[in-house]
């Protein structure tokens, strides 16, 4: 079936129409001076499918469902143009009924600076991004299962949930309430997010009981497969959600197209840390591909796409976790055995060198991550970085292990007080 076939089969207008209708709104109180009157709900800046669902559901939780609704427009926390960088996000939006080539959702690139608007509802992450964070900034809201930062105590509902896979996993618990009110392609395309993030559903890994219990509410509300029977425990069972797993994983993995700069600002985060009273800035990219592939492809582009990405965001440090299946040995699931990689740059004038040293080290004694150090001639790596930088690869023996567990840990060793004189 094609995706403009599954676009037709799935179609809810009501989804599209909620959309479209807001967009309108919020863009005509932008002209009118009224924008101040609109909350706007926004993933984090990774802008990947648990994000861009999360957002669209808590939009129309808080636009009609909520005890005291609210004119709430969904933002995909990207430039429109980004959108294309990620296949499983296009299909999923075909799934649910929405064109993928012209989504009727606002981007970053639709706002005005300064932005009129200055109130937010926080999904899949829990600090207001600095783009927005400006005085009068009010966060109404957070949906999160990421480290609880700490900040905007007064959002009401404030929901950070540590284990859980999804973020759209808690944005679901809040739809629960009004089960028939629920879109059946706004239940498809949240689905469709906690399958990316659970690998499926999976019993095993990052599927945690607000998963299941979230999928099994969802599924039979959604387009998939409405009437078909399932066990509420065990939803990853059902064909049709099966189907739609595979399918997103494998446009997930579909990278083969993007160039490194693309590879690493696909799904990219950013953090201002303060390393012993000086500000540093540091990025995490998450890429679907393995080091070695990935430089059997690209070359000495690799470590010149990374020190050309660091010099246009500013940045001391740059780390790139990738993840993938390695199709030569087969794991558990029948499927290739799943891997991970770290790749590290550090700028060396960062603190005059010292924070690549103390970064490095902390990396490596961490129990979480159980890093294994690797030469880059052995994952491919014949032109290495230029004076300047210093750089290290790792395995991760902890494949379990993400980003969700990486950062808040680079945050830790950047920010830690000086406990060694000799750093």
């Amino acid at each position: 079936m094609s995706s403009t076939d599954e676009s037709a089969q799935c179609s809810d207008p009501s989804l599209a129409s909620f959309l479209s209708s807001q967009r309108s709104a919020y863009l005509s109180a932008l002209s009118s001076g009224t924008a101040d009157e609109w909350i706007i709900a926004t993933g984090n800046e990774a802008g990947d499918l648990d994000s861009l669902a999360s957002a669209i559901a808590y939009a129309y939780y808080s636009s009609k469902l909520a005890p005291h609704p609210a004119p709430t427009v969904p933002l995909a926390h990207m430039a429109r143009a980004d959108l294309a960088l990620r296949a499983e996000n296009l299909h999923a939006l075909a799934r649910a009924g929405l064109d993928p080539a012209a989504p009727p959702l606002l981007f970053t690139d639709d706002l005005p600076e300064p932005l009129p608007t200055h109130m937010f509802a926080l999904v899949d992450h829990n600090r207001l991004h600095p783009r927005f964070d400006r005085p009068g900034a009010r966060v109404v809201a957070i949906v999160d299962h990421h480290a609880d930062e700490g900040h905007h105590t007064d959002a009401d509902p404030r929901i950070v949930q540590v284990p859980v896979g999804s973020c759209a996993s808690l944005v679901a618990q809040l739809l629960a309430a009004h089960a028939e009110s629920v879109p059946p392609a706004l239940a498809t395309l949240l689905l469709s997010a906690i399958a990316v993030d659970t690998n499926g559903l999976a019993p095993r890994g990052k599927t945690t009981p607000a998963d299941t219990a979230a999928a099994s509410f969802l599924l039979p509300r959604s387009t998939l497969a409405p009437s078909a029977a399932f066990a509420p425990d065990a939803p990853h069972t059902h064909p049709a959600l099966q189907a739609l797993s595979a399918a997103l994983a494998a446009h997930k993995a579909g990278v083969a197209h993007l160039g490194t700069r693309d590879l690493l600002r696909r799904d990219y985060k950013e953090y201002t840390l303060a390393a012993r009273g000086a500000p540093v800035r540091a990025g995490l990219a998450s890429v679907p591909l393995g080091l070695r592939a990935w430089l059997a492809r690209d070359g000495p582009a690799f470590a010149r796409g990374a020190e050309a990405w660091m010099a246009e965001r500013g940045l001391a440090v740059l780390g790139v976790l990738t993840s993938w299946r390695d199709a030569e040995k087969p794991g558990k699931s029948g499927r290739g055995k799943h891997r991970r990689e770290q790749a590290w740059v550090v700028r060396c004038d960062a603190e005059g060198g010292k924070l690549a040293k103390r970064l490095f080290r902390g990396l490596e004694e961490s129990e979480e991550l159980r890093l294994k150090a690797e030469a880059w001639e052995e994952v491919g790596l014949r032109e290495g970085f230029g004076e300047g930088y210093e750089a290290r690869v790792y395995k991760q023996k902890n494949t379990d292990a993400t980003r969700k567990v990486t950062a808040p840990l680079m945050q830790k060793i950047i920010e830690s007080p000086k406990k060694d004189a000799s750093l």
